[in-house]
């Protein structure tokens, strides 16, 4: 009997994102794909890899801020009603109300297990066995990179390696690994990805070579500082860093980092691409749509004013923006002279009264009359990797001025970053992540990692891990819940 996988469907925990009722939890698909009729060439190798990919970029259009940087207080009620999202920036996440899960996470290392099973017995040419290796390489990167976005969320998870090919659901029960088993995990698969990459190319929209050393240094840095990891760690995050090639580079100018037409620019080590051709019925496109101002955003003043200071909104039925929630500006300290403020947001003002804000990091561009937030979800740049190293450094007693003046005096020139005491020196590197990173995914992860949670007002006598959804547990009770 042919062994049937369902190819971009749910591993155990994402059966949760269709419906909590059981009629639903069945899988089943009128769409299968068998063993016997896919796996078999060198075009199907490659299908599966952009599948994975596809699946990731599914995770960026929203799930990645929620877990990354919504906790942050970095952002605030905006004009429109904020949904379910006011739950992340007050801290007041339940099993019963969080929305982000750890199954669609799951659902891109399905498509990783499925890669690694199956690619290596596909015949590939002499000319093209190369990328037979960058295929595999980039499936152990990917599913390193999704366990450590779920082990700074949700702490220790399931460990799962073999993709989902049959329908009894009895396998996919299993508890979850401890938090130092998921990190152990973690290095063991970034170590072969590294020995599987052919070369150091880098597109700058796959994971390459330079973005598994940048994924290296960022996972020794958390271990290093969260379990205990000490100076070990830290050397190893900075080896990986010294140990990045090519020549990734900070832009002179902040604001083209994420300019539209400047996409995978020299600043860019990896970031997930959108475009105008990609589903171009579905105009919701990524997270930023959250936080841009649409046509019905700023009264009382009038769409002329709002245009004069966002430029173009775009029209439609919410595609143009719709400020569920909004930069919250007491949050940022921005100097008169940092030209990050303007690049990252802006404020409409009636007088002196402020109306609402937009962010304008990540605005995406005007197609025809309809604003598409189809910028590029950056995972890691040259900035954030050169704070990184900093951090590493300033740990290990070793001055962190040149990372840090690199990129305080790219964005504002007449700053100036002077070596004081550790404690004092983290507070520094932190405020600068915060403002150099800012709505990028990276300021809540920051937060903990730099034991710096208590900077949440919402945070107080909250617990820093997220709660597992209650679906989640319905369907797999052998998972412990994390404290409440």
């Amino acid at each position: 009997m042919k062994k049937k996988f369902l190819l971009y469907t749910i591993l155990f925990a994402s059966l949760s994102l269709f419906n909590s009722c059981q009629d639903d939890l069945e899988l089943t698909s009128t769409s299968v794909i068998t063993s016997d009729s896919f796996w078999k060439t060198e075009d199907d190798a490659k299908a599966g890899v952009n599948g994975m990919y596809v699946n990731f970029r599914i995770q960026t259009q929203q799930n990645y801020y929620l877990l990354g940087g919504a906790r942050s207080a970095e952002i605030t009620g905006g004009v429109q009603s904020p949904l379910t999202l006011a739950n992340y920036y007050n801290n007041n996440l339940t099993p019963q109300n969080i929305d982000v899960e750890w199954g669609g996470l799951y659902t891109v290392i399905h498509q990783a297990n499925l890669v690694l099973k199956y690619v290596p017995q596909i015949p590939f040419s002499p000319s093209t066995v190369n990328e037979q290796k960058r295929y595999l390489a980039q499936a152990y990167s990917m599913r390193a990179l999704c366990y450590f976005i779920m082990a700074r969320s949700w702490g220790g998870v399931p460990i799962v390696t073999d993709p989902t090919e049959n329908t009894n659901q009895s396998q996919y029960i299993v508890p979850r690994n401890s938090i130092e088993e998921t990190f152990a995990f973690i290095k063991k698969d970034i170590d072969l990805a590294i020995a599987n990459y052919p070369d150091t190319s880098n597109n700058k929209i796959q994971l390459s070579l330079p973005s598994i050393y940048a994924l290296k240094a960022d996972v020794n840095l958390w271990t290093a500082k969260q379990l205990g990891g000490g100076t070990a760690d830290l050397n190893t995050a900075l080896t990986a860093i010294n140990t990045i090639p090519g020549t990734p580079t900070l832009l002179p100018s902040f604001k083209d980092v994420f300019a539209y037409d400047k996409k995978a620019n020299a600043e860019v080590v990896f970031a997930v691409r959108y475009s105008l051709a990609d589903l171009p019925s579905n105009l919701a496109d990524n997270w930023n749509q959250f936080m841009f101002v649409g046509p019905a955003d700023f009264a009382p003043l009038t769409s002329a004013a709002a245009t004069a200071t966002f430029g173009t909104l775009g029209s439609g039925a919410g595609n143009a923006g719709i400020s569920r929630v909004q930069p919250d500006i007491t949050r940022f300290n921005f100097a008169s002279t940092d030209t990050r403020k303007a690049a990252t947001y802006l404020t409409l003002y009636n007088g002196a009264i402020p109306v609402v804000t937009g962010l304008v990091k990540y605005n995406g561009t005007v197609d025809g009359t309809v604003r598409r937030f189809v910028s590029d979800i950056i995972i890691y740049r040259w900035a954030d990797i050169l704070l990184m190293k900093a951090e590493i450094k300033n740990a290990l007693g070793q001055d962190p001025s040149t990372e840090m003046n690199l990129v305080m005096q790219r964005a504002d020139a007449s700053a100036t970053f002077t070596n004081s005491t550790p404690t004092a020196n983290d507070d520094a590197i932190l405020r600068e992540r915060l403002k150099e990173l800012a709505f990028e995914g990276k300021s809540w992860w920051d937060l903990v990692r730099f034991n710096r949670t208590s900077w949440v007002p919402s945070m107080t006598g909250k617990q820093i891990l997220f709660p597992i959804s209650q679906n989640t547990i319905n369907f797999n009770p052998k998972i412990t819940q994390n404290p409440l």
